[in-house]
Formats: structure tokens, sequence, C-alpha cells
């Protein structure tokens, strides 16, 4: 890839010969010249216009790429990352029986009698109480419980006869209620109404028999808001209790014999697994590190010196939310350069850290963290202003750390299946359109090589004082700036030519930006070169440099691979003229 400020130098900047290697003084110098006037310019011509898809190479997969329709640069990556499934254990509440107060309905102690019907008061009542144990520490507070398929609840109803030989044809119910536990939830079509079972004109005995009936019940139901629910203790445990209560009218008849005849009801209800919960649930959810590789990056975006001020840069969170409630984000972002953080440049986001609130929501999001907290990204569901977001790539990284805490804080009511894994598919992607404000700079090495070959011809020109002079016409919204210090002259050794001395005058270090990137700017840059070795020239091989780049006045202008430079004149200027040797 070629560096976006390698195309000021690598053009003929600095000499004749990187515009034309052909170019040679002995042929191409009109030599009836007049050398002896008060100031020589030696045209050295100009380039082709260039734009940046030739200056930035770009090939398929790399990070640095155009946008295929408005042709901005983008640095972009993406990857999945890894969410371990969450999965809420199921509950099992415990069989428990009720044993009702048993309540006499016949008494013949005296002498044996036989009466057509005895009609008795039934009044009585018994504690039911259920226990689960174990229970998720993610199931908070508890509105309900569904289980996974109805259980029986056997209700029976006994006859005992104690005292004497008492004997009875049969006992049938007058308006009798049972009533159960308001929480408990029975199955549709059971006959229930309000939690109150009514028999009336049921026959409840034939010569002693009992009375069973099997109810299905669904679950139990204790609230439908937060506060008012059941809460697990510390240990995970928690106990239903209640009671179940008979009142009414039974009516024995057929009665002979002496002795007492005990009505006894019982409720048993059995095992119950819980596979569905409506409550306060706030299950852990663990997302591994995830570490955003920032490779194949372009030369200008290298060097140590570098600092990037990004008007906008975007990172997207994309996640498919499973479960009925939000799921928060925070985060912890941490830039690495050589497997060290740097330090003071870290982006927490997310309300654990005091930031605006990051929420998934039921379904598929596409959540873009941004400067500005604005983004025109396709599919977008909800952008997140995060003003620091430029600390993680001011200093460029090697890498980011990426540390998800994906969070349930809602503390009301929703839905969730136990013993079920809820996968939450996720995945990031990094979006950096190359758009700069104030705290930009870009710093690039290079240099232009090999001039010696068509310098050497200059050992016939006797001179102390050299100029070089571009006008160049920019249409990139960069300012580019030279200075003389930054610039070193090598010969064919590799020997600094420490005798030759670099000045620039301050307005003549600068290519002047575009203020749109589209109009181009014209400029002109001049380095004066100076030595006690009138050879100097032939001399030089290399000139190395350090240019540095820095938005100027065009703040928040993209850089698009159509956008151009082009050095529209070289001219080598010899103030005082010059002495030619033309023998």
């Amino acid at each position: 890839m070629s560096p976006l400020w390698g195309f000021l130098l690598s053009f003929p900047l600095w000499t004749v010969s990187c515009v034309d290697n052909k170019y040679d003084l002995d042929k191409d110098i009109d030599m009836t010249i007049n050398v002896g006037g008060e100031y020589l310019t030696i045209p050295a011509g100009s380039t082709d216009t260039t734009f940046l898809s030739k200056i930035i190479e770009v090939e398929e997969g790399d990070i640095l790429q155009p946008d295929a329709t408005t042709r901005v640069y983008h640095l972009t990556k993406k990857d999945d990352i890894n969410v371990e499934p969450t999965t809420v254990k199921e509950v099992t509440v415990g069989a428990t029986t009720t044993d009702l107060e048993s309540i006499e309905i016949v008494n013949n102690t005296g002498v044996s009698f036989s009466e057509p019907e005895v009609s008795a008061d039934i009044t009585t009542s018994g504690d039911f109480e259920a226990t689960a144990n174990d229970i998720d520490e993610a199931l908070k507070e508890l509105g309900s419980l569904r289980a996974k398929t109805p259980v029986d609840l056997n209700l029976t109803i006994d006859f005992n006869i104690s005292g004497g030989n008492l004997t009875f044809n049969q006992v049938k119910a007058n308006k009798l209620k049972l009533v159960f536990p308001d929480y408990i939830v029975f199955k549709e079509d059971e006959g229930i109404q309000d939690n109150e079972l009514i028999l009336d004109e049921e026959v409840l005995s034939v010569n002693g028999s009992s009375y069973t009936r099997t109810l299905k019940v669904e679950g139990y139901k204790f609230s439908d808001a937060a506060g008012s629910g059941m809460k697990p203790n510390a240990e995970g445990s928690l106990t239903i209790e209640g009671n179940i209560s008979m009142e009414g009218d039974v009516v024995t008849s057929g009665i002979s014999g002496t002795g007492t005849l005990a009505l006894v009801p019982k409720a048993v209800l059995e095992e119950m697994t819980v596979n569905s919960v409506t409550g306060v649930i706030q299950p852990k959810i663990e997302a591994e590190t995830t570490k955003i590789e920032l490779n194949d990056l372009p030369d200008f975006l290298k060097d140590e010196d570098t600092r990037l001020d990004i008007t906008n840069p975007v990172i997207l969170l994309k996640a498919d939310n499973p479960l009925e409630t939000d799921v928060e984000i925070d985060a912890v972002l941490t830039p690495k350069k050589n497997n060290v953080n740097i330090e003071g440049h870290e982006v927490k986001i997310g309300t654990g850290y005091g930031q605006n609130k990051v929420a998934l929501i039921p379904g598929t999001n596409i959540i873009a963290l941004s400067r500005t907290g604005k983004c025109s990204i396709e599919g977008v569901t909800e952008n997140i202003k995060v003003e620091d977001i430029n600390n993680l790539l001011e200093t460029i990284p090697d890498d980011i750390d990426v540390n998800l805490q994906p969070i349930v804080r809602n503390e009301n009511y929703y839905n969730a299946e136990l013993g079920k894994e809820y996968d939450l598919p996720a995945s990031y992607e990094v979006d950096v359109p190359l758009s700069f404000e104030q705290g930009l700079n870009i710093v690039y090495n290079d240099s232009v090589q090999d001039l010696n070959k068509d310098l050497n011809d200059l050992d016939k020109v006797s001179l102390k004082n050299a100029k070089i002079m571009l006008s160049v016409d920019n249409a990139i919204p960069l300012k580019l700036q030279l200075k003389a210090e930054n610039v070193q002259i090598k010969d064919v050794y590799g020997n600094e030519l420490t005798a030759v001395k670099k000045t620039m005058e301050e307005d003549k270090q600068y290519v002047t930006e575009s203020t749109d990137g589209e109009k181009p700017a014209t400029s002109e840059l001049v380095l004066s070169l100076t030595s006690d070795d009138t050879a100097f020239l032939s001399k030089i091989d290399r000139i190395c440099f350090k240019i540095t780049a820095v938005p100027g006045s065009a703040t928040g202008v993209p850089l698009k691979d159509t956008q151009w430079l082009k050095v529209t004149s070289v001219k080598l200027s010899v103030p005082g003229g010059v002495n030619v040797d033309l023998n």
C-alpha cells in the first residue's frame, strides 16, 4: 500500500531527475542561456494528476477501504463476540400433603336407633405448605411458576366409624365448598372458580366408601407486579404457605347401630417441575474479552508520533437478544500497543460506569457507539453518544481489548423459560471514516532516492546556493507541513551531507488543504540549500524527510479516493547565477 504522504516527495519534489530520469543537463539545457544573470531558474517540469486511489493502494481484505458509493476511506474491522449461552435452571416444588381436621357428622353413643338421615355442618381446614430448594440465584422474585406438565392434586374424603357398630347407606354433599389457596393455578375445565370447588348433591360415600377426585394444577401465581411476589431466601429456598378449607353441609342417610361417623378430608399435591417463571429475573451472562486487531494499517498511520482526531469513529455492537427483557451492556475498551495498555486512553460505556445507557432490547439490535451520537449506517437501531471514543484511536493501537459485561438490571416482571439455553449471538464492527478534527497529527517518514545518477552532471556547475521550488495544487482536505530540520541530505554511501545547510521560510513550508475536498488550493514549497562546497548538488543521492499532516481549516471533511494532488511545476533556482565550465 502506498502511503498517503509519500505522494508529495514520491513526485519530482526535490530535483529534476524525479520528473524524468532521462533529463540530462548536458543535452537538455540550452547552453546559449545567459548564466551570468542575477537569478537563474531551470524549469524541471510537472507531474500528472495523482489521485488518492493511486497513492493509497488497497487490496481486497485490507482494513482500509473506500466506500463503494461515497468513495470515502473507512478503516473497518468486524468479528464475532463470544457470549456464553445463559440458562436459569428449573425449579422443583416438593410434594405436599394437607390434612384437614376431621369432622364428626354422626354421633350415636346411646341406644341403637335408625333414622332416615342426619344433616351436619362442616367447617374445617388444614395448612398447605410446599417447599422449593436450590433455586437459581437469577430468580430474585417470583410472580408466577408454571409447571412443565400439569400435576395432580388428589382430593380424598374418608369416612371413619368408631365406638360401636354404626352403619349407614350414603353421605351426600349439600353445597359443600372447598377453598384452595388463591395462588394455586388450576387447569381450566376443572369446575373450579376463584379457587373454590363446590360439591352439591354429590354422593361422597356409599356404605363407607371414600370419595376421591383429581384436579390438575398448572402452577402458582403470587403477583402481577414486582414488589409483592415471593422472594427466595439467601440459601435459595422458598416456602409456599397457605390454607385449604371446607365448609357447608353433608347429609348421612340409612343410619343404624351405635357409634360415631367422622368425615376426614385430605389434599395431596404432587411434586412439580417448573419450567416457566414470571418475576424479577436477572440471569448471569458472560462474554469473553474480545480483541479488535488493527493489523495491516497503512504506513501513514503507524508512526509513533501520529495522533488521530477522528470526527466520528463508530463501533457497532450487533446482537440478537432472545430474552423478554433489556440486556444492558457495560464495557471497558482498552487500546494496547506492543501488548501494553495505552495509559489514560481506555473508554468506558454503560450506566455501570456513569455513562449513557446501552441496552439490547428483545430481538435484533444494531447499536452504534459514536463520538457525535449520530450515524448514517443502514440498519442501526439505536445511536449512543460516547464523547471520548476517539481516545481509543488517538495513539494508534495494535489492538483494542473489549471487555463486555452484559447485565440484566430490570427489576420488573417478565417471563423466562427455565432450563433453556438462551443464545445471544453477537458481533462488532469498527467503522472509522477518515475525516479529522484539530487534534490530528499524522507523521510520515520517507525518502527520495537514486538522485545521483542525474545530479552528478552538475559537477560542471559551481554554486553555493540553490532553491528547489514546487507549485502544488491540492484537492485533499489535509494541510501538509515540511520543516527544514525534518530533511536530511545524504550521499551515495548513505552519509549525511552535514555541510549542506537547509532552510525553509515559515510561509513556504505548507501545502494548503482543500477546504471541501473538491476545489484545489495552490501552494508553493521552497527548500533553500546552502554549502561552502560548490559542487554539493552533484553529491546528493537521497533526500530523507519527515512530513506532518494536520487538518487545517478543513475539519470534518472526509478523505476520498477521488481526491487528488498535482505538482504543477518543479524548478531549480540558483540565486546570483552560476559559473559553468563549458570545457
